[in-house]
């Protein structure tokens, strides 16, 4: 549209004057459309790899109402997240790079299995040892997520319950991978441990044993991812969100169904939105990393020194606790018999319905001057793997000992050590 120059013929043509009026009100209302689209919030699309800790309480969605709530943009978020996976199986297996590739994402958060897919246990608890498995596939993950144009996220995990000693390990590994494929990581398992230390009575764990997060926790890993991706402060956002549910036994999004993925009290919401912010800028201030050291590998005790072993101190039955099994402390009792030769009954009682008890005759003792081994060649405490133990007689009169099993195949291989202590009963 031209819009007539001559301030004469307008003042002469009125149909000008018209038209010039409806020309300056076009311009002046586009001008208001292109503005409005300039200020418009962002359009952000989140992709979530990960396993039961991404889909626990469904914590795409919460992280996605957490930034609706404070006003960045409209959210979606995906999640590729099979119960147990690690990176390396979303790599190898799973459909988590197709999906990668079939949208245009904005981040991609990217979890691993809470052990980093090393399987070691030290008296009956899972541990943190090695980032030989994770390290890996997560600079693989991280290459292929920039490839598809987003920003890699790591999604730095917390230590399981009864094992809080292990998140030094956690914030080494993930940090160096992040630090490594220059990818940002999200500090969870850091205000996790905060947490845990100065307010105790916020329960961030699922009920029960294990290292799945209650709805505090995933709460607690919301904001912290909120803080990481938009670099602001989730403090003040509402403790209350809406959403999807997700089956645990499907480990599928109910689609067709809402509840309340969370509500929390006030303080309670505040707590946790603090405890992530002070974690991200903690790491902020820092460059975007944290200062982490490599965590040393748990290990047992070692045996005491030991007493001269005769069939007389040996004679009889010995009772007590084995900490070996995950299932927990398990009674464990040897009941020695010399008639001439060596006859040894080994008994092991789980109290679990989930694992048989076992009684034994040893097969294979070996009896030294001053310790004896043995072993139970299908332990069901262990997935009916072999498990050696070994012995000795301490000063105090009790037996001391240590039991380990060792799988050199399998991925990923196993080690399973601890220690047991009986008394002649």
């Amino acid at each position: 549209m031209s819009c007539p120059e001559s301030a004469d013929s307008l003042r002469s043509h009125p149909a000008q004057l018209l038209a010039r009026i409806i020309c300056i009100a076009f311009l002046f209302c586009a001008g208001i459309a292109l503005c409005q689209q300039a200020v418009a919030p962002a359009h952000f699309r989140v992709l979530f790899i990960g396993n039961s800790y991404t889909y626990f309480n469904n914590l795409p969605e919460m992280f996605a109402k957490l930034a609706e709530s404070g006003k960045r943009g409209p959210v979606d978020v995906e999640m590729v997240a099979p119960g147990g996976y690690r990176l390396k199986d979303h790599w190898e297996k799973g459909k988590a790079r197709e999906v990668l590739h079939d949208g245009k994402w904005d981040y991609v958060v990217l979890q691993d299995q809470s052990t980093l897919g090393v399987t070691y246990w030290v008296e009956g608890k899972a541990h943190v040892t090695s980032d030989v498995i994770f390290h890996p596939y997560a600079l693989m993950w991280a290459k292929e997520v920039r490839k598809a144009g987003a920003t890699p996220t790591f999604f730095l995990t917390w230590a399981g319950k009864d094992t809080p000693e292990d998140q030094p390990a956690l914030n080494d590994a993930y940090t160096r991978a992040a630090k490594e494929s220059q990818s940002r990581v999200a500090p969870v398992g850091v205000a996790w441990q905060q947490v845990r230390q100065q307010n105790p009575a916020l329960g961030l764990f699922y009920v029960g044993r294990g290292s799945h997060p209650s709805v505090e926790g995933s709460y607690l890993a919301a904001c912290a991812l909120y803080a990481t991706i938009f670099e602001s402060s989730p403090v003040g956002l509402p403790g209350k969100i809406d959403g999807h549910p997700v089956n645990l036994d499907t480990e599928k999004v109910e689609s067709d169904k809402t509840t309340v993925l969370v509500d929390l009290n006030a303080n309670v919401a505040a707590a946790l939105q603090n405890a992530a912010w002070n974690a991200f800028e903690q790491q902020r201030k820092n460059g975007g990393y944290l200062n982490t050291q490599h965590a040393l590998t748990p290990i047992i005790p070692p045996l005491p020194s030991a007493e001269a072993l005769s069939a007389q101190s040996l004679e009889g039955y010995w009772a007590g606790k084995i900490l070996f099994y995950p299932v927990g402390p398990v009674d464990m009792a040897l009941q020695f018999h010399h008639e001439p030769d060596w006859n040894v009954k080994l008994e092991l009682r789980y109290h679990s319905k989930d694992f048989p008890d076992e009684s034994l005759n040893v097969s294979d003792l070996y009896l030294g001057n001053d310790e004896f081994t043995f072993s139970d060649p299908k332990s069901a405490g262990v997935d009916n793997l072999a498990v050696r133990f070994r012995g000795v007689l301490g000063a105090d009169g009790k037996l001391h000992g240590t039991a380990e099993s060792v799988t050199a195949v399998g991925d990923p291989p196993v080690r399973v050590i601890g220690d047991w202590l009986l008394e002649k009963k």
